[in-house]
């Protein structure tokens, strides 16, 4: 594809190939992965690339040991990235634990499946949602996940993602799926010099007066991190640890720890809201959707304006942490909001429903996935909901 590090072209490519070159533009240069469907084409335009552009690409025995190869790139100071999907997102959730304890900056693809389990490998679901979300052992922590709906934004989330994942200090997802992923549409590369791109921040102390991680302001973002080799004290393990790095029992200690690491993202949410709105200021009925879901929900809502309904639309863009001021916003000004998503539990729909707070009346359109609903299908339901079927 492209024989350069960010090439200013036109291309017609898949949302995998577009992530891929989407790393490349951020500057990663480290990858570590294990096949599976529908993730492969990232690996794949990966194992091809990287060497073009003096980067490492690694297939390892499984996924455990892909995350905590990541893991192991970031703290040498290498933008780092692996891909999978719901089985082997699953099978991360070890390695992701011990990156977000040790405020290890790389990113995380999860090209959602059917599921559950090994589900219809190669066609599409949302059913990660809570996965992202909750996975990582013992809680105490917030993450963040970007959700694209198109092959652009597959380009432009992923470069997102590695700048969050530095100025905040965490492992960040970028939470796709496999209609997405597949998809094969214009992809528009912009010159290098119109990207904006978070380098790698480094102490401005000695290592004598340096810690490693900020617990005594609790919420802190844009904190350095040192790399191995450079003279400064680097403590990573799975362990509760003090301010230094080194392992405590703690409670005080622990607390102040997993304070830091929930409110560095919770404290933040100015930056961390970032949402999609259509047709919201004289509605009087709504559809919420993300991923792939977004564009046959935003079809319906054309469709049902142009027969003059008044229907709004959000979709979440950063979708960890939820977006609940926006859609709270929303559920004030309609009386019905209809949540099509690719899973049959209503994952997205229970959130909508927290943050609306009771103020609208909340609908799931669900499916178990293999197909995305089509706008008729969207449109119909709300036709249904509005007439009180």
């Amino acid at each position: 594809m492209l024989k350069q590090e960010c090439s200013i072209n036109k291309y017609f490519v898949q949302g995998d190939e577009a992530i891929a070159e989407g790393a490349i533009a951020a500057g990663c240069r480290y990858f570590a992965g294990y096949p599976i469907t529908p993730a492969s084409e990232i690996s794949e335009t990966i194992a091809r690339r990287f060497p073009e552009v003096g980067g490492v690409a690694i297939q390892l025995e499984d996924e455990l040991a892909s995350i905590h190869s990541v893991g192991g790139a970031s703290v040498a100071g290498m933008k780092a990235m692996t891909v999978s999907s719901g089985p082997g997102i699953s099978l991360k959730l070890e390695g992701l634990g011990w990156g977000i304890k040790n405020e290890l900056p790389y990113v995380v693809v999860d090209v959602q499946r059917a599921g559950p389990s090994n589900g219809v490998a190669t066609r599409v679901g949302q059913g990660d949602l809570y996965t992202v979300k909750y996975g990582s052992a013992g809680g105490n922590n917030s993450i963040i996940a970007i959700s694209p709906m198109n092959v652009q934004e597959a380009f432009d989330l992923t470069i997102d993602c590695f700048n969050l994942s530095e100025i905040f200090r965490t492992p960040v997802f970028l939470l796709t799926d496999e209609t997405v992923g597949h998809t094969r549409e214009l992809l528009v590369i912009p010159d290098a010099r119109e990207l904006k791109i978070v380098p790698r921040r480094k102490p401005t102390v000695p290592p004598s007066e340096f810690l490693m991680y900020p617990l005594n302001t609790p919420g802190t973002i844009d904190y350095p991190y040192p790399n191995i080799g450079e003279g400064y004290g680097i403590c990573v393990s799975p362990y509760t640890h003090t301010a230094k790095g080194y392992a405590t029992t703690s409670e005080k200690d622990h607390d102040k720890m997993a304070t830091h690491l929930v409110r560095k993202v919770t404290d933040h949410l100015d930056r961390l809201t970032r949402v999609q709105e259509e047709m919201l200021d004289d509605a009087e009925y709504g559809i919420i959707a993300y991923g792939c879901e977004a564009r046959p929900a935003m079809e319906a809502m054309k469709k049902a304006r142009a027969e003059g309904i008044k229907v709004g639309f959000l979709r979440p863009i950063i979708i960890w942490p939820f977006p609940d001021e926006p859609i709270y916003r929303m559920a004030c000004k309609v009386k019905k909001i209809l949540v099509p998503e690719l899973n049959r539990d209503g994952q997205l729909s229970r959130e909508v429903q927290r943050a609306a707070k009771g103020r609208a009346e909340v609908y799931h359109l669900g499916s178990g996935g293999v197909e995305t609903h089509q706008p008729v299908h969207v449109y119909d339901e709300l036709m249904r909901i509005i007439k009180g079927k």
